[in-house]
């Protein structure tokens, strides 16, 4: 199975700025979003049978590719 990724959106342009929504990204695409919390969408990730999980720490940072960015989980 594929690896999800739990993501708050929108991407902050100050640290001050709220987070709105979360979305799960497979394969590049979103698949799922809109929901208001972190816990939430990671449920629906492991409803979804993804088993490995990558989520976002939420801080201010716009660059994915350093590994502190993500975290991994389980369902």
């Amino acid at each position: 199975m594929a690896v999800a990724y739990i993501e708050h959106l929108p991407h902050a342009t100050s640290e001050h700025e709220a987070t709105s929504h979360y979305v799960m990204i497979v394969n590049g695409k979103e698949v799922h979003g809109n929901l208001s919390t972190q816990l939430a969408e990671k449920t629906k990730a492991c409803n979804k049978r993804y088993r490995t999980l990558h989520v976002a720490r939420q801080r201010h940072l716009q660059d994915k590719a350093p590994p502190a960015h993500w975290r991994s989980d389980t369902c």
